[in-house]
């Protein structure tokens, strides 16, 4: 009975031995791979390969028992067979024989097929390759092929495994659960011929995407010419936005397009990508709301720079998660994922910005640029919007959205080109209708310009009239093509002279119609009262509310033969006597109160004496410094008694900031001819 039961157990133990000798259903060694003499070609290494999730570099030995792995084809990713959603680290196994014949002894190479996402390769245990790099510091590519040599001997054949060690990233909101691993099977052969097809892959990658390249030649010539148009005019803003705009459609293209040529990581591309994506955006924003005239909304221009906040912080927040992306955690993809849709969502703000374009009633092509911003901006985000959470909704918008709708020889084009070809051109065009009017508006500018030249002309005496017993001289040298300094000498029926000298405030065209109005009234009063108080009384009584919240600074002389003169200011710099500034009451400007009164005031003038009378440009004259002239230097420089011409012309050498004009009446000795003072007329 014993000897029995003992039986019994060694037979049941035999059973159990077999049963645990056999593999797992599903998990049988794979057969070995034969690979005849390749020649001048490549062979697939198809079929059935050993796969294990995980880690160990052990794996890596030919002598290794992979025989428990289960089995996965080459030709898809793992994600689409049986780890769907995986992300770590995984390894590919497959036992080779490669034979050659004695003749062949051609240097034989592997062609890699596009990776998710690390991987590094061995064959017989030995490293022969890799791209990218693996945790703890991963840096990965995708949509790379590449080609390693095999450390083959130099016989008839070799035996020997082929190893794969992967490593997958966590997926992101734009990843497919079907990621991760091979994407195709490898091939072995000739490095030539490897070398060749890897050469006729790049060439048709460039004819596919040659309608884009020959579209970003297009966009780099209008940038630069939009750029050169905002170099020369810095307040026409719109021409640097769309500059802006063009440069980042042109960046997104180049490295969208040739990340694999130009060798760019993906944690590298999605950080550049973002922020040529901001960039795109915050310029498109920009340009619709000047091209549509809509930044005098101050609601709207606090949109908009809220906008371009928003898009500038969350491509920030998005750039710093993505430096993480090496780490898995639900937390970290939840926030990526949410920080990607509010990004895109702000792109609807275009649609705000044409909305309130269209309301404006604009011309033809603006409109048109507002319809077809609306139309490639909706198109687009609702694209990229398709892309977030794939996996999980298991939608097929995306793809379809992304389908090429025909072809230009050979190269591709899809919805979203169409509509952003024709949204360039409708931009293009509107800009160019822009600079047009701009250009008819400064051509009307510059006529009446003109005409308000030739009226200062008439104002101000090409001649001085010659005034007994004094010399007179004058500069007048305005800032801009015209300006607001004025001066007039009135010859009085009793032998008696008025000069007036004044400064408008502000610049340009309309102070120049203040002057034109002053020295019509002032001429009016003369010749009704040729006191300089009672001039300056009724002239500011007139100017009151006509000089559009502006107002006017005068000094008036009434010059007596005999050296008696008298004196009125209004709020105009005390001339100076010789090279003594005069002491004068304080006095309003013309123009402010209509209450204001002005007072005489005798001087009497004695042989050689001299006044100077000046604007304020004198002393306000800046250096590269930013220093004034000031009135320490204007005291100076008037001890050597220069004459009107050298007064200005060391105030313009100085930095000519405003209006300079200045007069000098110089009381003679005896009479003789009066030497004719000289007016200058320059554009400022």
């Amino acid at each position: 009975m014993r000897s029995r039961h003992l039986l019994l157990v060694f037979l049941a133990s035999v059973f159990l031995f077999a049963m645990a000798s056999q593999p797992a259903a599903g998990a049988e060694p794979a057969a070995k791979l034969i690979i005849p003499d390749v020649g001048p070609g490549m062979v697939e290494v198809d079929g059935d390969w050993q796969f294990r999730t995980g880690d160990d570099l052990g794996w890596a030995d030919p002598a290794y028992d992979d025989s428990a792995w289960e089995h996965i084809k080459a030709d898809d990713t793992w994600g689409a067979q049986t780890h769907p959603a995986y992300t770590g680290f995984a390894w590919y196994r497959r036992h080779l024989e490669i034979t050659r014949s004695a003749s062949g002894n051609q240097q034989l190479a592997i062609l890699m097929p596009p990776v998710d996402d690390a991987y590094e390769i061995y064959w017989n245990g030995v490293k022969v390759g890799n791209l990218g790099t693996l945790p703890p510091h991963a840096v990965w590519y995708r949509g790379h092929r590449q080609s390693f040599g095999l450390p083959l001997a130099a016989s008839e054949g070799s035996d020997g495994v082929l190893a794969f060690r992967v490593w997958k990233a966590p997926l992101t909101p734009f990843d497919l659960a079907t990621n991760g691993g091979l994407n195709a099977p490898p091939r072995i052969g000739n490095s030539d011929a490897i070398a060749e097809t890897i050469g006729n892959g790049d060439f048709q990658h460039l004819q596919a995407s040659q309608f884009g390249r020959a579209l970003n030649f297009f966009l780099l010539l209008m940038a630069a010419t939009s750029f050169v148009a905002w170099i020369r005019n810095r307040d026409q803003k719109l021409f640097l936005w769309f500059a802006l705009w063009l440069l980042a459609k042109v960046a997104y293209f180049c490295v969208l397009t040739d990340r694999v040529m130009y060798g760019i990581s993906e944690l590298a591309l999605s950080i550049s990508m973002l922020t040529i994506y901001s960039l795109g955006d915050c310029s498109i924003f920009l340009l619709l709301l000047y091209l549509f005239t809509l930044q005098e909304n101050r609601r709207l221009l606090s949109w908009t720079r809220v906008m371009i906040a928003t898009h500038v912080f969350f491509a920030l927040a998005m750039g710093v998660v993505t430096l993480f992306l090496e780490s898995e955690g639900p937390t970290l993809l939840w926030i990526d994922g949410t920080l990607n849709t509010i990004f895109f969502l702000s792109d609807f703000f275009v649609l705000v910005l044409t909305y309130q374009g269209l309301r404006r009633r604009l011309d033809l092509p603006r409109k048109l640029v507002a319809v077809m911003a609306s139309l490639a901006y909706l198109y687009g985000t609702v694209t990229l919007l398709s892309v977030i959470g794939r996996r999980f909704t298991h939608w097929t918008l995306y793809g379809k959205m992304r389908a090429p709708i025909f072809h230009i020889f050979g190269a591709a084009v899809t919805t979203r080109q169409v509509l952003e070809t024709a949204l360039l051109l409708a931009v293009a065009y509107a800009l160019m209708r822009y600079a047009m009017e701009q250009q008819r508006h400064i051509q009307a500018m510059e006529i009446e310009l003109k005409s308000a030249q030739e009226v200062q002309q008439v104002l101000i005496p090409e001649a001085l009239p010659e005034v007994a017993g004094y010399t007179i001289q004058s500069v007048y040298q305005p800032a801009q093509e015209v300006g607001g300094d004025f001066y007039q000498i009135i010859s009085l029926p009793d032998d008696s002279t008025l000069v007036i000298l004044g400064d408008v405030s502000g610049k340009g065209l309309k102070a120049a119609m203040n002057v034109a109005l002053i020295v019509g009234t002032v001429r009016t009063l003369a010749e009704f009262n040729s006191s300089p108080a009672a001039v300056l009384n009724g002239l500011n009584r007139r100017l009151v509310g006509r000089l559009q919240g502006g107002f006017a600074t005068t000094v008036v002389f009434k010059l007596s033969p005999s050296g008696d003169c008298i004196l009125a200011n209004a709020g105009h710099l005390p001339p100076f006597l010789n090279s003594s500034e005069m002491s004068l009451e304080p006095s309003l400007p013309l123009g402010i109160d209509a209450n204001s009164d002005y007072f005489d005031r005798n001087v009497a003038l004695h042989d050689e004496d001299r006044l100077t009378l000046y604007t304020d440009g004198v002393l306000e004259a800046t250096n590269g410094e930013g220093e004034l002239y000031g009135f320490e230097r204007v005291a100076a420089l008037l001890d050597d008694r220069p004459d009107a011409a050298s007064i200005a012309a060391t105030a313009q050498a100085f930095g000519q900031e405003d209006d300079i004009t200045v007069l000098t009446i110089t009381k003679r000795l005896v009479d003789h001819n009066v030497e004719a003072g000289s007016v200058v007329l320059a554009a400022g």
